[in-house]
C-alpha cells in the first residue's frame, strides 16, 4: 500500500512533535502583524525589496545596517522603494547604521567623536523619512556598535555576580578597567577575613580617592624640595636669625639676590654690594635654579590637576576653585615663563593652589563607563531627534534605540530603559530651549524616542547563566519603551539568527510581557544567518517557517487553518508545490493519469475507436 509519507515530501516529519512548529508553544499571531528585514549585506535595497515582496506581508525593513553601505543608496532607490510599497500597500520601517553614538572609539573619547557619530545617524535618519514622508517610520538604532559589555554580570548558583567593570577619565577620555581581585580589608567595614564582593561604584571611589591623594602628595613634594633649596641657600649664605621677623627679612633678601642673578646682574659685582664671596653668590644662583624647577613642575601639575577638579566640581567647591583662579591668574600671567621678579608670586599661586585643591571634595576624576556612555549617547539621539522634528514636525521619525547581542555595552533592559529616558530629558530640554512648551515637549519626547527589542539578543543572556525567567524580567523591565520588535532565535550561545520556531526562544512569554504594557508595534523577523546560508540555495525566505512558529492563520477572517496546522503546509501554501498534486489522484483515484494517451491520460495505447474496436482514420 502507497504511504503518503512516499507521496508528499517531508509529510512524516510535520507528525513529529519534536519538529512540529506548534510545539515551541509560541502563540498564534497574524501574518499581517509580522514583517520581514531585508538582506543587510546588499546595497541594492531596491532590487531586494522585489524578492521580499513575494510572500505578501504588509511590513518591511529597509537595512542600512552598515553605513557603507546605506550611503551606497541611491536616491532614486529609495524613491522608488517608497512608490513600491505606497503601491502594494506595504508599511516600512528603517535599520539605521551601526554607529557608535557616543563618540567613544578605541582611542578613548572626546567631543568631536561624538559630533561626528551625530551628524552620519542625522544623515541617515533624515534620509529614511523619504520612505515614508506621510507617517512615522520606525527607525532602528543600536544602542552601541563594537563596545562590551561595561558592567560584565553573570549569574551562578549563587545569585548574580559582576566580574568586571570599567571606569573613565571624561577630560581625558581614556578608560581603564576595574578587575576583580581578592580584597578583604575595606575602611568602615567589620573584618570577616572573607573576600569582600566586587561593588565596582566603590572601586571606582577608591581609585579617584586614590589618584587624587597621589596627585597632591607630588605636588606637595615638589613645593617642598622648592622650597627646601631656596631656604637653604639662603640660610647658608644670608644668614639664619631665630627671630621670626629677623627670619623673614633674610628671606626677603635673599629673594633679591636670586631675582637679580637671575637678571644676569654680575656675580662679583652683585657680591661685593651684599658683602658675599663669589662662593656664596654661586651657591644661591644654584639652588635658586633648583628651586625654580621644582616650581615650575609643581605650577605645571597644580594647573593640570585644577582644571580637571574644576570641570567634575560643583557648588561651594566649584565657587572656591573659581574665587582662587580669579585672584591667582594676574599673579601668573607669564607662566612657567614668569620673571625674576614674579618669582616670589609664582611661588606662593603654587602653593596656595595646593591648599584649596587640598580642601575640596576628592573630584570624581574617574565615573562609571557605562554611565558615560549613557549620557554621551542619549546627547546624540536627542539631538538628532531634535534636528529631524524641526525638518519634518508631526511626519518625524520615531527613534527606536536596539539592544545589541547580550554581551555587548548597553544590551540589557534597564540599559534601554535608562538610555531611553536620557535621550527623552534631553529632547524636552531642546524643544523647550527652542520654544515649546514643555508639556508639548514631553508629549513629542514619548513619540520620537523609543525602543526595539530584539528576542533573540536578550537571549543570548543564556550563556551567562540566565534563565528564561530571567529574560521574561527583561521584557518587563523594558516594556513600557517598547515601540517596535525583532524576532529572530537562536540557542542562547552565538548570534545564530534563526527564524521562529527553530531555537530557545520564549517568545510567547516575552510578548505576553510587552504586551501588557500596551505593545501594537511592528514585529520584524531578522534571520540574516540562516538565510545566508539557505536562502541563496533555494532554502527561500524566513518569513515562511516563521509564521509556521507563530501558527499564522490562513485566511484573513481567522476561522480556518493555520500555517502551522496543515499537514505539507511548507510545500503548498509556500509556491514550493501544486496544491492539486497529480500524484494524488493517480493513487486515490479521480485523476486523469490512468487513462490512456489519447483521452489526456498517461497509459500508452493504440489509436482505436473504444466503442467499435476499429481505428480511427
Amino acid at each position: 500500500m502507497v504511504s503518503y509519507e512516499s507521496i508528499y515530501q517531508g509529510a512524516s516529519d510535520n507528525l513529529s512533535p519534536s519538529y512540529s512548529p506548534k510545539a515551541y508553544d509560541i502563540g498564534t499571531t497574524d501574518m499581517g502583524t509580522l514583517g520581514m528585514a531585508q538582506d543587510a549585506r546588499t546595497a541594492n535595497q531596491l532590487g531586494a525589496l522585489k524578492t521580499t515582496l513575494n510572500p505578501g506581508q504588509k511590513v518591511i525593513e529597509i537595512q542600512g545596517t552598515s553605513a557603507e553601505v546605506w550611503e551606497s543608496v541611491p536616491e532614486q532607490h529609495i524613491d522608488e522603494m517608497r512608490r513600491v510599497m505606497k503601491l502594494t500597500g506595504v508599511k516600512p520601517s528603517f535599520h539605521a547604521p551601526t554607529i557608535e553614538a557616543s563618540g567613544f572609539s578605541q582611542e578613548g573619547w572626546n567631543e568631536s567623536n561624538r559630533e561626528s557619530a551625530e551628524k552620519q545617524i542625522e544623515s541617515a535618519v533624515l534620509r529614511s523619512q523619504r520612505l515614508d514622508p506621510d507617517g512615522n517610520i520606525s527607525v532602528t538604532i543600536h544602542s552601541t556598535a563594537q563596545l562590551p559589555e561595561m558592567i560584565k554580570k553573570v549569574k551562578t548558583k549563587d545569585g548574580e555576580v559582576i566580574l568586571n567593570a570599567f571606569a573613565i577619565d571624561p577630560v581625558s577620555g581614556k578608560a581603564q578597567p576595574l578587575e576583580q581581585g581578592k580584597r578583604f580589608f575595606r575602611e568602615g567595614e567589620k573584618f570577616t577575613g572573607k573576600q569582600i564582593k566586587f561593588e565596582p561604584q566603590k572601586e571606582i571611589d577608591n581609585l579617584n580617592e586614590l589618584q587624587w591623594h597621589n596627585k597632591l602628595a607630588g605636588i606637595n613634594t615638589q613645593i617642598s624640595n622648592g622650597e627646601s633649596s631656596i631656604e637653604h641657600a639662603i640660610r647658608v649664605n644670608v644668614g639664619d636669625e631665630q627671630d621670626e621677623e629677623e627670619k623673614n627679612k633674610k628671606i626677603k633678601k635673599g629673594y633679591e639676590i636670586i631675582g637679580k642673578l637671575q637678571a644676569g646682574v654680575d656675580v662679583n659685582r652683585l657680591g661685593r654690594e651684599e658683602s658675599l664671596t663669589k662662593e656664596q653668590m654661586l651657591d644661591i644662583s644654584h639652588n635658586a635654579n633648583h628651586s625654580a624647577i621644582y616650581f615650575k613642575d609643581a605650577y605645571a601639575n597644580m594647573k593640570a590637576i585644577f582644571d580637571s577638579a574644576y570641570a567634575n566640581a560643583s557648588g561651594e567647591d566649584k565657587k572656591k576653585l573659581a574665587a582662587f583662579a580669579k585672584e591667582a591668574a594676574p599673579k601668573v600671567k607669564n607662566g612657567l615663563k614668569f620673571k625674576p621678579e614674579e618669582f616670589q608670586d609664582f611661588k606662593e599661586v603654587v602653593s596656595d593652589g595646593l591648599k584649596i585643591l587640598g580642601g575640596i571634595k576628592t573630584p570624581e576624576t574617574f565615573k562609571p563607563l557605562n554611565d558615560f556612555i549613557v549620557d554621551q549617547s542619549s546627547q546624540t539621539f536627542a539631538n538628532v531627534a531634535t534636528s529631524a522634528y524641526k525638518k519634518y514636525k508631526e511626519n518625524t521619525p520615531i527613534i527606536n534605540i536596539e539592544n545589541p547581542p547580550a554581551g555587548g555595552g548597553l544590551s540589557r533592559a534597564q540599559d534601554i530603559k535608562e538610555l531611553v529616558i536620557a535621550s527623552r530629558k534631553k529632547l524636552v530640554k531642546n524643544l523647550v530651549k527652542d520654544g515649546m512648551g514643555e508639556g508639548q515637549a514631553k508629549k513629542e519626547s514619548k513619540k520620537l524616542i523609543g525602543a526595539t527589542w530584539d528576542v533573540g539578543h536578550i537571549n543570548m543572556l543564556r550563556k551567562s547563566g540566565y534563565s528564561e525567567k530571567d529574560l521574561i524580567k527583561e521584557a518587563e523591565i523594558v516594556a513600557p519603551y517598547v515601540k517596535h520588535v525583532h524576532l529572530s532565535d537562536n540557542f542562547g550561545f552565538e548570534h545564530t539568527e534563526l527564524p521562529m520556531g527553530m531555537g530557545n526562544v520564549p517568545m510567547k512569554k516575552i510578548m505576553k510581557k510587552l504586551g501588557e504594557k500596551g505593545f501594537k508595534g511592528q514585529k520584524i523577523i531578522e534571520a540574516f544567518q540562516w538565510w545566508q546560508h539557505f536562502g541563496e540555495q533555494g532554502g527561500g525566505n524566513p518569513f515562511k517557517p516563521t509564521i509556521e512558529a507563530f501558527d499564522s492563520p490562513i485566511y484573513a477572517m481567522k476561522g480556518g487553518p493555520s500555517w502551522g496546522d496543515p499537514v505539507g503546509a511548507s510545500s503548498y501554501y509556500s509556491g514550493h508545490g501544486p496544491i492539486n498534486t497529480p500524484i494524488h489522484h493517480s493513487v486515490y483515484g479521480a485523476g486523469f493519469t490512468t487513462l490512456p494517451s489519447d483521452l489526456g491520460g498517461e497509459i500508452p495505447g493504440g489509436n482505436q475507436d473504444r466503442f467499435s474496436g476499429t481505428p480511427m482514420q
